[in-house]
């Protein structure tokens, strides 16, 4: 990716932690937290403004692009929601001193639900996503959401404890 694009993952970093500095809503989804919800906003532009200049989709392409995309990102969205969750969670638990044998069993469990789940999702879309762009771009758009997921997770590795 170009130098401005690895720039902007670091911001989108950078706002990721804030939304975890500011916890969870009352709902435990940024629905119920207004500064959650600007900053989830901010994160999905983040990402659709590199999307935007990795991919250089044709006028026809970005028509058919777009509405799936806008698809895919709301049913992600949900599993978004689960992890931050739970990585809450693991936060809370962790500083509370309330990590339990059956809290750890559920963690693993979860933890291995919520991928199943975001790769089921990612595969679910493929089709789609193979109907509206040529496959050398599907590949690109899948590389370029493997990166940005990589550069969240690479930077939750830094702030999330490992258990005692």
């Amino acid at each position: 990716m170009r130098h401005k694009t690895v720039q902007f993952l670091a911001t989108i970093t950078s706002l990721l932690l804030m939304m975890n500095a500011l916890g969870q809503g009352e709902s435990g989804t940024a629905l119920g937290n207004p500064e959650l919800a600007q900053a989830r906003a901010l994160l999905q532009a983040g990402r659709e403004q590199i999307i935007r200049e990795e991919l250089r989709l044709t006028e026809e392409e970005a028509e058919g692009f777009w509405p799936v995309y806008a698809e895919y990102i709301a049913e992600l969205a949900v599993v978004r929601d689960r992890k931050a969750k739970l990585v809450a969670g693991f936060m809370q638990a962790y500083r509370d001193g309330t990590f339990s044998d059956e809290y750890a069993e559920w963690l693993i469990d979860e933890n291995f639900a919520i991928r199943s789940e975001w790769m089921r999702v990612q595969q679910q879309f493929l089709p789609r996503f193979r109907y509206v762009l040529p496959v050398v771009k599907v590949a690109r758009f899948y590389q370029l959401e493997n990166k940005m997921d990589a550069e969240v997770d690479a930077q939750l590795a830094l702030v999330v404890p490992l258990v005692e």
